[in-house]
């Protein structure tokens, strides 16, 4: 929505005020202008951490996976032209094929990259490409030029205390993941991330395997508005060719280097693969949420998106947008009150209700932004010791067209008790050591997975007739009980 990026580049923009300033790149050694000193990379990183660490699933419960994904990649930043940064490597509880970086030295890989990975030497690539976009300042250096495209951020801003409080910091956070790198600032990071794993004697054949995992992999877009790695690292062309380039041009064997296979394939065994149904799940447009027994349904043909701090849909014509999450109030009537005090608010229209057994509020509103007039309702029903708030908005002008919808959308919040559809369980990653020698083929027969072929094969990256030794640990998906 035109009005709601409006507001987000207004946000953005107020986190720009500093002196201009001619430094010299860390990594590269040329002389650059720079809109944003070191400690303001450190701040900003550091202030948005926790908002892009939740927005993204919030850390993987799995210690031991998360310290050997830090060690791994603070041995990487010790050995890089900006050691002393407050360097911190998460693995985050997403399913997306996703890596990226904050300024300041904040390094995120998902669980959903990490399950499509099948050596270390992979891992280090990764890590050591987002460790370079950060000692090359890249993401600072964009920091002025980009735009966020959050549906729904700046009416979050307006309407909800939670994602007021913390919305600058969002926005600056958001500006960040969104960061669209050119051709120069990927291939820079690509040979940064080859220095950076080949200092720590990884084999460099690592970077040319994870970057044709990530082009068979990852979608170039993402139809829920976070960006996949290839949307958020556009291909500057053959990247492989030119990892090969590097390769032979460095006049280096590195067959003795470590690739370190089989460990960290070991590693992988019970990961949680796909999207995690205990955390909700569609079944259509009908969102579904295990362990917080309730449902919604969402207008037909609506794009929608699940995240560790929201449940999002968006209209076709992406001029109206619905949001649900939690309020910061004791009940439904203190969540209804906060609203119409909030400034820039004026209320139309407010009742009290029951809502499928839930004690409810409803809330019309306009909403005055700096782009004009947003006007939505919103609904809060108590629910198991929480308030629930579902927003739906659209521009002023368009509200006859959405009225109906919108508050149908919201009156189909439920408790959710059908047990057949409580009942559910993730994908997870399980590995096999071949007995004997076999195809691809005869090893997805032998051990069938609960996902489809290509899926498994993708994650193992092999080809479909391929010959596989005796004794090579594979990938089968397992388990993954959600209702159809």
């Amino acid at each position: 929505m035109r009005r709601t990026r409006g507001i987000l580049r207004q946000l953005g923009a107020g986190l720009l005020i500093s002196g201009t300033a001619c430094a010299v790149n860390p990594a590269t050694g040329e002389r650059e202008i720079s809109l944003v000193s070191e400690s303001q990379e450190i701040q900003y990183g550091r202030e948005a951490d926790p908002v892009i660490t939740a927005q993204m699933g919030g850390l993987y419960p799995d210690s031991a996976m998360q310290r050997y994904v830090r060690e791994i990649g603070l041995r990487m930043a010790a050995s890089s032209e900006r050691p002393s940064l407050p360097w911190s490597y998460k693995l985050l509880d997403d399913d997306l094929i996703n890596a990226f970086a904050l300024p300041g030295g904040f390094i995120y890989i998902t669980r959903g990259i990490l399950a499509n990975m099948n050596s270390e030497a992979e891992l280090a690539a990764v890590l050591g490409h987002e460790t370079g976009h950060v000692t090359a300042r890249h993401s600072a250096s964009q920091i002025t030029r980009q735009q966020l495209a959050q549906i729904g951020l700046g009416v979050g801003m307006i309407l909800s205390e939670t994602v007021r409080d913390v919305g600058q910091v969002a926005a600056a956070g958001l500006q960040l993941l969104f960061l669209k790198y050119g051709r120069d600032d990927e291939r820079q990071a690509d040979q940064l991330g080859f220095r950076y794993m080949t200092a720590l004697r990884y084999n460099p054949a690592g970077m040319t395997a994870v970057m044709q995992m990530l082009s068979s992999t990852s979608p170039a877009d993402d139809a829920s508005g976070i960006p996949s790695w290839l949307s958020s690292h556009p291909d500057p062309g053959d990247r492989v060719q030119a990892n090969e380039q590097r390769i032979a041009q460095s006049g280096v064997s590195y067959a003795s280097y470590t690739m370190n296979r089989d460990d960290f394939i070991q590693r992988l065994d019970g990961l949680v693969y796909g999207v995690d149904a205990r955390q909700g799940y569609f079944l259509a447009q009908r969102f579904l949420h295990p362990t917080l027994q309730f449902e919604i349904t969402f207008p037909a043909g609506w794009a929608t998106h699940n995240s560790a701090q929201q449940v999002q849909a968006v209209s076709t014509a992406r001029d109206a947008a619905m949001a649900l999450s939690f309020a910061k109030a004791a009940s439904a009537a203190e969540a209804a009150g906060r609203l119409g005090s909030m400034q820039g608010i004026t209320v139309v229209r407010r009742s009290r209700d029951r809502i499928n057994g839930l004690p409810a509020e409803l809330v019309e509103f306009d909403a005055q932004t700096q782009d004009g007039v947003l006007h939505g309702i919103a609904l809060y029903a108590d629910y198991r010791n929480a308030v629930y708030e579902v927003l739906g908005y659209t521009v002023q002008s368009k509200w006859s067209s959405y009225a109906s919808t919108l508050e149908n959308a919201l009156r189909s919040l439920a408790p959710l008790t059908d047990r057949r559809l409580l009942d559910v369980s993730p994908h997870r990653i399980q590995i096999v050591r071949l007995p004997r020698a076999m195809s691809f083929s005869q090893f997805a027969q032998q051990y069938p997975s609960s996902v489809p072929i290509d899926q498994v094969r993708l994650a193992n990256q092999v080809a479909q007739d391929e010959m596989l030794p005796s004794g090579r640990l594979m990938k089968r998906i397992t388990g993954g009980r959600v209702p159809q």
